[in-house]
């Protein structure tokens, strides 16, 4: 063990590796991209969290560079979960803490996974209402913010913090909450590095006041420090929102406390299938309005192709053929879900093909998802790599984007198949392409720039489902230049000696990024996300 490893482990609860094996489990997400950290830290306690950040810190102000890349489940897709330095797992930060039931309130720590989270709350009849990975960490889905299925109705995980405590990157800790006038004063004459980010936070306002007002114009683009336009709402001043789709470059999370809100019941399905697509969005857009807890699409080739490992789906019973599925989620009191999918019904045409759940076919609904887990792992070497995930595409233009990616498709000599939530308006594809060869990655380059200029041309984000992490940083069209200033001066601000998650969001150099291709595929099945 270094010298490095061996005092950190005599002054934590927790355990610091340097030795390859481990490394070599962290030095990928499940992005495209890969780099080697220095040392793995596993952390027990607050504490430990603390003493390793101002050890980074303290290094910093030496002139040594230790940087923190926090980690939940290594679920990241976009390199944001991955680093050069020290890689500080939240694996053993994942215990419930306190719940109140009647409060409708439970304190956890932010390794608690959203599948074990929902799992044991199950017989309470509440739930944290995101439809994400179930490996997902609390800390993972705050910092990504990524949208979700259910973001559309319920508002995503945004909605559903109340609290939170931060290691600051100095090492102190912060109760981050809503404070009035009164409550930011006594913030602001505190004497520590917390009442100093209070001060130069409200006086960004001064400095930046137009180009935030602008920015709070721009919903569904995460990039840079968006979520600073919902800083000061009113008379309350709240610094919480900065750590939304934040990415571990502000601080770390080491408890939240969440809002939990009562088990959806008698939801109920409607499957369609479209060969047309200029019915397929008057029918999207027709269910939007009946607001659906979840309005999800798939590319019929994606059913197809998952029929090739032998998981077809029972609901379809005839040739699947080329066009779009569409599944509206309805929940409610039973006969209002029943009347929505009759008004569903009412409005297709008789020539569509669809199916209403049942208790006798629930089971072949589910295989939908499973159809397209097999798609993302048709490759027996991994999963289908995702390189540009979560992107925003107006409602209107959701026929054009299909239509263009089958244009792109042809030009690449690829199928370009479509899978998201028309309720989020959140798209994904996931083009099989390779990274082993300098061809290889020259089609992945081309694919990215033209399918980027696609989404901007359309109007749409690729930033719009989940922040810019490294990858989507040197694709995306350059901030103007006083709001890169602005969220410059947010990161200087939280962390001045630039130790915690260095090149995410700001700062990415885009050789340096290419060069982190990955040349092999990840192993192992991934789930359907």
């Amino acid at each position: 063990m270094s010298k490095l490893a061996r005092y950190l482990n005599e002054h934590v609860v927790g355990n610091v590796f340097d030795n390859a094996e481990i490394l070599e489990l962290y030095k990928n997400d499940r992005s495209i991209l890969t780099q080697n950290p220095r040392l793995v830290a596993f952390p027990e306690t607050t504490d430990d969290v603390r003493k390793l950040v101002r050890f980074s810190h303290q290094l910093a102000s030496r002139n040594f560079r230790l940087p923190i890349t926090m980690r939940g489940a290594g679920l990241d897709k976009t390199g944001a979960a991955i680093g050069d330095g020290l890689i500080m797992s939240t694996a053993k930060l994942n215990h419930f803490e306190e719940i109140d039931l009647r409060g409708r309130l439970i304190r956890v720590q932010p390794g608690l996974t959203l599948g074990r989270l929902n799992a044991a709350l199950r017989f309470t009849g509440l739930e944290l209402p995101v439809r994400a990975n179930p490996r997902s960490t609390i800390g993972g889905l705050i910092a990504n913010c990524s949208s979700d299925p259910l973001s559309d109705h319920y508002g995503g995980i945004y909605h559903f913090v109340e609290r939170m405590e931060v290691v600051l990157s100095n090492g102190e800790l912060a109760q981050l909450a809503p404070y009035n006038a009164h409550g930011l004063n006594i913030k602001q004459g505190l004497t520590n590095f917390e009442g100093e980010i209070y001060r130069k936070i409200d006086n960004l306002w001064d400095k930046y006041g137009d180009i935030i007002v602008d920015r709070s114009m721009q919903p569904f683009d995460l990039r840079g420090y968006a979520n600073i336009t919902k800083v000061r709402q009113g008379h309350v001043f709240n610094l919480l929102p900065l750590f939304f789709a934040s990415q571990g470059t502000l601080g770390i999370m080491t408890d939240v406390i969440l809002r939990l809100e009562p088990t959806p019941t008698n939801t109920r399905r409607l499957a369609v299938s479209f060969h047309d697509l200029r019915q397929a969005q008057r029918f999207l857009t027709f269910a939007r309005d009946l607001d659906p807890l979840a309005l999800d699409i798939y590319d019929l080739s994606i059913i197809e192709q998952a029929n090739q490992f032998g998981n077809k789906p029972d609901l379809f019973r005839r040739k699947i053929g080329q066009g779009l599925l569409v599944i509206a989620e309805f929940d409610g009191w039973r006969f209002r879900s029943q009347r929505k999918i009759n008004h569903c019904l009412e409005f297709l045409p008789s020539s569509i093909y669809s199916v209403v759940e049942t208790p006798e076919n629930r089971q072949s609904f589910a295989e939908v998802d499973r159809a397209l887990a097999s798609y993302l792992n048709d490759d027996l070497a991994g999963e289908r790599t995702p390189l540009c995930d979560d992107v925003y595409i107006p409602e209107v233009k959701l026929e054009d984007f299909l239509r263009e990616l089958e244009k792109l498709g042809t030009e690449l000599d690829t199928k370009l198949a479509v899978f998201g939530s028309f309720s989020a308006a959140n798209y994904h594809v996931r083009p099989d392409f390779r990274c082993e060869t300098a061809e290889d990655r020259q089609k992945v380059a081309k694919f990215l720039r033209t399918y980027t200029a696609l989404v901007e041309k359309l109007g749409g984000s690729i930033t719009g489902g989940t922040p810019e992490g490294r990858l989507k940083s040197i694709l995306a069209v350059p901030h103007p230049v006083g709001e890169q200033a602005l969220y410059q001066e947010v990161k200087d601000i939280f962390d001045p000696y630039n130790i915690l998650n260095p090149g995410v969001k700001l700062g990415a150099e885009r050789k340096k990024v290419l060069q982190s291709f990955r040349s092999t595929p990840l192993l192992g099945v991934c789930e359907a996300d």
